[in-house]
Protein backbone atom coordinates (compact mmCIF):
# COMPACT_ATOMS: atom_id res chain seq x y z
CA UNK A 1 0.00 0.00 0.00
CA UNK A 2 1.01 3.38 -1.11
CA UNK A 3 1.93 5.65 2.04
CA UNK A 4 -0.12 8.76 2.45
CA UNK A 5 3.26 10.60 2.80
CA UNK A 6 4.56 8.98 -0.01
CA UNK A 7 4.45 10.28 -3.79
CA UNK A 8 2.58 8.42 -5.81
CA UNK A 9 3.07 7.50 -9.80
CA UNK A 10 -0.23 8.17 -9.86
CA UNK A 11 -3.03 8.84 -7.93
CA UNK A 12 -6.62 7.58 -9.12
CA UNK A 13 -9.47 9.09 -7.60
CA UNK A 14 -12.62 6.44 -7.64
CA UNK A 15 -12.29 2.16 -6.67
CA UNK A 16 -14.92 0.98 -9.37
CA UNK A 17 -14.15 -1.32 -12.24
CA UNK A 18 -12.19 1.35 -14.01
CA UNK A 19 -9.97 2.91 -11.03
CA UNK A 20 -9.29 -1.07 -9.80
CA UNK A 21 -8.09 -1.94 -13.18
CA UNK A 22 -6.25 1.08 -13.54
CA UNK A 23 -4.24 0.17 -10.53
CA UNK A 24 -4.09 -3.28 -11.48
CA UNK A 25 -2.67 -2.20 -15.41
CA UNK A 26 -0.45 -0.08 -13.64
CA UNK A 27 1.14 -2.15 -10.97
CA UNK A 28 2.06 -5.20 -13.38
CA UNK A 29 3.79 -2.45 -15.24
CA UNK A 30 5.98 -1.63 -11.94
CA UNK A 31 4.43 1.71 -10.95
CA UNK A 32 2.66 3.24 -7.62
CA UNK A 33 -0.46 3.81 -7.90
CA UNK A 34 -2.46 5.10 -4.80
CA UNK A 35 -6.17 4.42 -4.97
CA UNK A 36 -8.61 6.34 -2.42
CA UNK A 37 -12.57 6.06 -2.93
CA UNK A 38 -14.86 7.54 -0.93
CA UNK A 39 -17.47 4.89 -0.13
CA UNK A 40 -16.45 2.89 2.83
CA UNK A 41 -17.73 -0.55 1.26
CA UNK A 42 -18.31 -1.66 -2.37
CA UNK A 43 -21.89 -1.66 -3.29
CA UNK A 44 -23.59 -5.08 -3.08
CA UNK A 45 -26.04 -4.34 -5.70
CA UNK A 46 -25.51 -5.45 -9.32
CA UNK A 47 -24.85 -2.28 -12.01
CA UNK A 48 -23.07 -3.52 -15.22
CA UNK A 49 -23.40 -7.14 -15.15
CA UNK A 50 -21.55 -7.97 -18.71
CA UNK A 51 -17.66 -8.18 -19.10
CA UNK A 52 -17.12 -8.43 -22.73
CA UNK A 53 -14.76 -10.42 -24.85
CA UNK A 54 -12.16 -6.92 -25.17
CA UNK A 55 -12.53 -6.62 -21.30
CA UNK A 56 -11.05 -10.25 -20.91
CA UNK A 57 -8.85 -10.03 -23.37
CA UNK A 58 -7.29 -6.76 -21.94
CA UNK A 59 -7.25 -8.84 -18.42
CA UNK A 60 -5.75 -11.98 -19.30
CA UNK A 61 -2.25 -11.39 -18.60
CA UNK A 62 -3.08 -10.28 -15.01
CA UNK A 63 -4.63 -13.39 -14.40
CA UNK A 64 -7.64 -11.59 -13.87
CA UNK A 65 -9.64 -13.29 -16.63
CA UNK A 66 -9.53 -16.76 -15.74
CA UNK A 67 -11.23 -15.68 -12.04
CA UNK A 68 -13.84 -14.17 -13.89
CA UNK A 69 -14.32 -17.06 -16.57
CA UNK A 70 -14.92 -19.36 -13.02
CA UNK A 71 -16.76 -17.10 -11.47
CA UNK A 72 -19.53 -15.81 -14.14
CA UNK A 73 -21.58 -17.11 -16.35
CA UNK A 74 -20.80 -17.36 -20.46
CA UNK A 75 -24.04 -15.92 -22.39
CA UNK A 76 -23.94 -16.84 -25.99
CA UNK A 77 -27.33 -15.78 -27.56
CA UNK A 78 -29.42 -12.81 -27.63
CA UNK A 79 -33.47 -13.02 -28.23
CA UNK A 80 -35.38 -10.42 -29.79
CA UNK A 81 -38.55 -11.12 -29.42
CA UNK A 82 -42.41 -9.51 -29.56
CA UNK A 83 -44.22 -11.69 -26.92
CA UNK A 84 -44.83 -15.26 -27.87
CA UNK A 85 -42.54 -14.88 -30.80
CA UNK A 86 -38.82 -14.48 -31.07
CA UNK A 87 -37.84 -12.13 -34.38
CA UNK A 88 -34.26 -12.94 -34.25
CA UNK A 89 -31.32 -14.52 -32.27
CA UNK A 90 -28.15 -12.83 -32.30
CA UNK A 91 -25.53 -15.88 -31.80
CA UNK A 92 -22.34 -14.63 -30.17
CA UNK A 93 -20.64 -17.95 -30.52
CA UNK A 94 -20.29 -17.36 -34.08
CA UNK A 95 -17.40 -14.68 -33.92
CA UNK A 96 -14.07 -15.98 -34.47
CA UNK A 97 -12.39 -14.77 -31.07
CA UNK A 98 -11.35 -17.31 -27.76
CA UNK A 99 -13.79 -14.74 -25.89
CA UNK A 100 -16.92 -15.49 -27.89
CA UNK A 101 -19.24 -14.39 -25.60
CA UNK A 102 -20.83 -11.81 -22.88
CA UNK A 103 -19.38 -13.27 -19.56
CA UNK A 104 -22.67 -12.27 -16.82
CA UNK A 105 -20.80 -11.33 -13.92
CA UNK A 106 -22.26 -8.95 -11.66
CA UNK A 107 -20.18 -5.50 -11.01
CA UNK A 108 -19.89 -6.63 -6.94
CA UNK A 109 -18.00 -9.65 -8.16
CA UNK A 110 -15.53 -7.67 -11.10
CA UNK A 111 -14.69 -5.21 -8.43
CA UNK A 112 -14.28 -8.07 -5.67
CA UNK A 113 -12.33 -9.76 -7.99
CA UNK A 114 -10.23 -6.82 -9.14
CA UNK A 115 -9.50 -5.31 -5.68
CA UNK A 116 -8.42 -8.65 -4.76
CA UNK A 117 -5.89 -9.40 -7.30
CA UNK A 118 -4.56 -5.26 -6.44
CA UNK A 119 -4.11 -6.15 -2.63
CA UNK A 120 -1.73 -9.37 -4.02
CA UNK A 121 0.16 -6.38 -5.66
CA UNK A 122 0.84 -4.45 -2.19
CA UNK A 123 -2.14 -2.19 -3.51
CA UNK A 124 -4.79 -1.47 -1.67
CA UNK A 125 -7.79 0.54 -2.00
CA UNK A 126 -7.80 3.50 1.02
CA UNK A 127 -11.74 3.83 1.80
CA UNK A 128 -13.70 7.00 3.26
CA UNK A 129 -11.53 9.48 1.19
CA UNK A 130 -13.88 11.81 -0.83
CA UNK A 131 -11.92 14.31 -3.32
CA UNK A 132 -13.44 17.77 -2.67
CA UNK A 133 -11.36 19.89 -5.03
CA UNK A 134 -8.26 19.79 -7.45
CA UNK A 135 -4.90 22.10 -8.59
CA UNK A 136 -3.02 21.56 -11.81
CA UNK A 137 0.38 23.12 -12.15
CA UNK A 138 3.35 22.23 -14.03
CA UNK A 139 4.68 19.66 -12.20
CA UNK A 140 1.68 17.88 -11.59
CA UNK A 141 -1.75 18.24 -9.78
CA UNK A 142 -3.17 18.69 -5.54
CA UNK A 143 -5.83 16.71 -4.51
CA UNK A 144 -7.73 17.99 -1.48
CA UNK A 145 -9.76 15.06 0.05
CA UNK A 146 -11.28 14.47 3.28
CA UNK A 147 -10.88 11.04 4.76
CA UNK A 148 -10.67 9.83 8.40
CA UNK A 149 -7.95 12.09 9.31
CA UNK A 150 -9.71 14.78 8.43
CA UNK A 151 -8.78 16.90 5.49
CA UNK A 152 -5.30 16.23 3.12
CA UNK A 153 -3.72 17.43 0.09
CA UNK A 154 -2.26 14.79 -2.04
CA UNK A 155 0.60 15.67 -4.74
CA UNK A 156 1.17 13.23 -7.48
CA UNK A 157 2.63 14.14 -11.27
CA UNK A 158 -0.51 12.13 -12.84
CA UNK A 159 -4.26 11.69 -11.55
CA UNK A 160 -6.58 9.52 -12.98
CA UNK A 161 -10.31 10.75 -12.02
CA UNK A 162 -12.86 7.70 -11.95
CA UNK A 163 -14.84 9.22 -9.55
CA UNK A 164 -18.33 8.36 -11.30
CA UNK A 165 -20.92 10.25 -13.33
CA UNK A 166 -20.51 13.50 -11.09
CA UNK A 167 -17.34 13.24 -10.52
CA UNK A 168 -16.09 15.99 -8.35
CA UNK A 169 -12.97 16.32 -10.43
CA UNK A 170 -13.90 16.82 -13.65
CA UNK A 171 -16.48 19.27 -12.43
CA UNK A 172 -13.85 21.31 -10.30
CA UNK A 173 -11.68 21.60 -13.87
CA UNK A 174 -14.68 22.85 -15.69
CA UNK A 175 -15.26 20.35 -18.00
CA UNK A 176 -18.08 20.09 -19.87
CA UNK A 177 -19.87 17.02 -20.13
CA UNK A 178 -22.69 17.73 -23.17
CA UNK A 179 -24.91 15.03 -24.32
CA UNK A 180 -28.42 13.95 -24.51
CA UNK A 181 -31.09 12.51 -21.33
CA UNK A 182 -34.12 11.43 -22.24
CA UNK A 183 -37.56 11.95 -20.25
CA UNK A 184 -39.04 8.97 -19.45
CA UNK A 185 -38.48 6.76 -16.83
CA UNK A 186 -36.41 3.44 -16.70
CA UNK A 187 -37.15 0.98 -14.23
CA UNK A 188 -34.67 -2.12 -13.02
CA UNK A 189 -35.38 -5.16 -10.63
CA UNK A 190 -33.23 -8.10 -9.62
CA UNK A 191 -35.74 -10.73 -8.62
CA UNK A 192 -35.75 -14.48 -8.65
CA UNK A 193 -37.95 -16.26 -11.06
CA UNK A 194 -39.54 -19.14 -10.92
CA UNK A 195 -39.78 -21.20 -14.84
CA UNK A 196 -42.65 -23.72 -15.01
CA UNK A 197 -41.45 -26.13 -17.75
CA UNK A 198 -43.85 -24.68 -20.52
CA UNK A 199 -42.38 -21.32 -19.54
CA UNK A 200 -41.19 -19.49 -23.13
CA UNK A 201 -37.77 -18.40 -21.81
CA UNK A 202 -34.62 -19.46 -22.58
CA UNK A 203 -32.46 -19.23 -19.47
CA UNK A 204 -29.06 -19.12 -21.29
CA UNK A 205 -29.93 -16.75 -23.13
CA UNK A 206 -30.85 -12.35 -23.05
CA UNK A 207 -33.97 -11.42 -24.44
CA UNK A 208 -34.95 -8.14 -25.72
CA UNK A 209 -38.94 -7.31 -25.77
CA UNK A 210 -40.79 -5.07 -28.12
CA UNK A 211 -43.98 -3.95 -27.26
CA UNK A 212 -46.26 -0.81 -28.03
CA UNK A 213 -45.51 1.12 -25.31
CA UNK A 214 -41.83 0.24 -24.87
CA UNK A 215 -39.34 -2.49 -24.15
CA UNK A 216 -38.12 -5.18 -21.70
CA UNK A 217 -34.20 -6.15 -21.70
CA UNK A 218 -34.56 -9.80 -19.32
CA UNK A 219 -30.95 -11.39 -18.19
CA UNK A 220 -30.47 -14.08 -15.98
CA UNK A 221 -27.58 -12.98 -13.83
CA UNK A 222 -27.08 -16.59 -12.14
CA UNK A 223 -29.14 -19.54 -10.35
CA UNK A 224 -32.51 -18.01 -10.52
CA UNK A 225 -32.24 -14.23 -10.58
CA UNK A 226 -32.71 -12.85 -13.38
CA UNK A 227 -32.57 -9.16 -14.37
CA UNK A 228 -35.86 -7.04 -15.83
CA UNK A 229 -34.87 -3.49 -17.20
CA UNK A 230 -37.43 -1.61 -19.15
CA UNK A 231 -39.36 1.36 -19.93
CA UNK A 232 -42.39 0.60 -19.53
CA UNK A 233 -44.45 0.78 -15.83
CA UNK A 234 -45.27 -2.71 -15.38
CA UNK A 235 -41.94 -4.83 -15.56
CA UNK A 236 -43.41 -8.41 -14.41
CA UNK A 237 -46.54 -8.28 -16.69
CA UNK A 238 -44.49 -8.70 -19.75
CA UNK A 239 -43.28 -11.91 -18.54
CA UNK A 240 -43.78 -14.77 -20.54
CA UNK A 241 -46.84 -17.34 -19.11
CA UNK A 242 -45.67 -19.83 -17.06
CA UNK A 243 -43.13 -17.33 -15.37
CA UNK A 244 -43.65 -16.52 -11.36
CA UNK A 245 -41.84 -13.40 -10.02
CA UNK A 246 -40.41 -14.37 -6.19
CA UNK A 247 -38.05 -12.31 -3.89
CA UNK A 248 -37.19 -9.01 -4.99
CA UNK A 249 -33.42 -7.98 -4.16
CA UNK A 250 -33.05 -5.30 -6.00
CA UNK A 251 -35.55 -2.64 -7.41
CA UNK A 252 -34.77 0.95 -8.91
CA UNK A 253 -35.79 3.80 -11.28
CA UNK A 254 -34.11 6.03 -12.93
CA UNK A 255 -33.35 8.05 -16.30
CA UNK A 256 -30.81 7.93 -18.75
CA UNK A 257 -28.23 10.11 -20.60
CA UNK A 258 -25.68 9.57 -22.99
CA UNK A 259 -22.98 11.96 -22.26
CA UNK A 260 -19.09 11.83 -23.02
CA UNK A 261 -16.78 14.57 -21.66
CA UNK A 262 -15.52 17.08 -23.76
CA UNK A 263 -11.93 16.32 -23.36
CA UNK A 264 -10.16 13.69 -21.45
CA UNK A 265 -7.14 15.15 -20.42
CA UNK A 266 -6.65 18.67 -18.50
CA UNK A 267 -2.44 19.42 -17.46
CA UNK A 268 -1.65 16.25 -14.69
CA UNK A 269 -5.21 15.17 -14.53
CA UNK A 270 -7.35 12.61 -16.86
CA UNK A 271 -10.86 11.38 -16.81
CA UNK A 272 -12.08 7.80 -17.26
CA UNK A 273 -14.98 5.59 -16.47
CA UNK A 274 -18.43 7.42 -16.11
CA UNK A 275 -16.37 10.49 -14.88
CA UNK A 276 -15.73 10.62 -18.73
CA UNK A 277 -18.65 8.50 -20.56
CA UNK A 278 -22.13 8.06 -19.23
CA UNK A 279 -24.84 6.36 -21.61
CA UNK A 280 -28.11 4.01 -21.60
CA UNK A 281 -26.94 0.07 -20.88
CA UNK A 282 -27.56 -1.22 -24.56
CA UNK A 283 -24.80 -3.58 -25.25
CA UNK A 284 -23.63 -3.34 -21.70
CA UNK A 285 -20.42 -1.25 -22.70
CA UNK A 286 -19.97 0.97 -19.80
CA UNK A 287 -18.25 -0.83 -17.60
CA UNK A 288 -16.37 -2.12 -20.42
CA UNK A 289 -15.49 1.14 -22.01
CA UNK A 290 -14.09 2.13 -18.42
CA UNK A 291 -11.54 -0.89 -18.70
CA UNK A 292 -10.46 0.09 -22.28
CA UNK A 293 -9.58 3.41 -20.82
CA UNK A 294 -7.76 2.24 -18.16
CA UNK A 295 -5.77 -0.20 -20.14
CA UNK A 296 -5.11 2.90 -22.49
CA UNK A 297 -4.09 5.10 -19.82
CA UNK A 298 -1.23 2.43 -18.22
CA UNK A 299 0.05 2.06 -20.90
CA UNK A 300 0.44 5.35 -22.09
CA UNK A 301 1.83 6.58 -18.74
CA UNK A 302 4.06 3.51 -19.05
CA UNK A 303 5.71 4.61 -21.81
CA UNK A 304 5.27 8.70 -21.26
CA UNK A 305 2.74 9.30 -24.21
CA UNK A 306 -0.17 10.65 -21.54
CA UNK A 307 -0.31 13.61 -23.69
CA UNK A 308 -2.24 11.20 -26.54
CA UNK A 309 -4.66 9.57 -24.21
CA UNK A 310 -7.67 12.32 -25.33
CA UNK A 311 -7.02 11.85 -28.65
CA UNK A 312 -7.03 8.01 -28.69
CA UNK A 313 -9.81 7.44 -25.99
CA UNK A 314 -12.16 10.12 -26.89
CA UNK A 315 -13.20 9.62 -30.50
CA UNK A 316 -13.58 5.88 -30.05
CA UNK A 317 -16.04 6.65 -26.66
CA UNK A 318 -17.78 9.29 -28.99
CA UNK A 319 -18.26 6.81 -32.01
CA UNK A 320 -19.95 3.73 -29.53
CA UNK A 321 -21.90 6.98 -27.60
CA UNK A 322 -23.38 7.76 -31.04
CA UNK A 323 -23.95 4.25 -31.42
CA UNK A 324 -25.79 3.82 -28.69
CA UNK A 325 -28.08 6.65 -29.25
CA UNK A 326 -28.99 5.48 -32.40
CA UNK A 327 -30.01 2.00 -30.95
CA UNK A 328 -32.13 3.86 -27.90
CA UNK A 329 -34.75 4.43 -30.65
CA UNK A 330 -35.46 0.96 -31.26
CA UNK A 331 -37.25 0.38 -27.70
CA UNK A 332 -38.95 3.92 -27.48
CA UNK A 333 -41.97 3.42 -29.80
CA UNK A 334 -42.59 7.14 -29.98
CA UNK A 335 -39.23 6.62 -32.50
CA UNK A 336 -39.60 6.49 -35.82
CA UNK A 337 -37.47 3.07 -36.07
CA UNK A 338 -39.79 1.93 -32.87
CA UNK A 339 -42.80 2.60 -34.45
CA UNK A 340 -41.75 0.89 -37.49
CA UNK A 341 -40.39 -2.35 -36.15
CA UNK A 342 -43.47 -2.31 -34.39
CA UNK A 343 -45.84 -2.11 -36.98
CA UNK A 344 -44.01 -4.69 -39.69
CA UNK A 345 -42.20 -6.47 -37.42
CA UNK A 346 -41.99 -8.34 -40.37
CA UNK A 347 -38.87 -6.36 -40.97
CA UNK A 348 -36.85 -7.80 -38.29
CA UNK A 349 -35.58 -11.02 -40.14
CA UNK A 350 -35.28 -9.70 -43.29
CA UNK A 351 -32.71 -6.89 -42.26
CA UNK A 352 -31.19 -8.79 -39.65
CA UNK A 353 -28.30 -11.21 -41.86
CA UNK A 354 -26.97 -7.60 -42.65
CA UNK A 355 -26.53 -6.34 -39.90
CA UNK A 356 -25.74 -10.06 -37.95
CA UNK A 357 -22.11 -9.92 -38.30
CA UNK A 358 -21.48 -6.23 -37.53
CA UNK A 359 -23.76 -6.56 -34.37
CA UNK A 360 -21.90 -9.64 -32.90
CA UNK A 361 -18.65 -7.76 -32.82
CA UNK A 362 -20.41 -4.80 -31.41
CA UNK A 363 -21.70 -6.45 -28.48
CA UNK A 364 -18.81 -8.28 -27.60
CA UNK A 365 -16.37 -5.70 -27.98
CA UNK A 366 -14.95 -6.24 -30.79
CA UNK A 367 -15.90 -3.53 -33.16
CA UNK A 368 -12.62 -1.18 -32.62
CA UNK A 369 -9.10 -0.75 -32.08
CA UNK A 370 -8.17 -0.61 -28.68
CA UNK A 371 -4.73 1.56 -30.30
CA UNK A 372 -2.35 0.74 -27.79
Amino acid sequence: MSSPNTTPDVLIVGAGPTGLAAALFLADRGHRPRIVERALERSTHSKAFGVNARSLALLEASGVTERFLANGRRMTRLHLRRPGRVLATLRLDEVDHRYPFMLVQSQEDSERILEDALAERGVNVERGITAKDVETSAEGAVIEVEGPNGMERIAAPVVLASDGAGSTIRKALGIDFPGTAYDEPWRLIDAELDLSLDADLDPDAAQIFLVPEGGLFLVRHGGSLWRLLGNIPDLEALLPPGTKVGEVEWRSEFHIANRVADRFTKGAVHIAGDAAHVHAGIGARGMNLGIEDAHVFAALHDRGELDRYDALRRPVVNRVVGQITHAMAMPRPETWPGRTVRAAPWLVPLAFPLLRRKAQRWVIGLDHEVGV
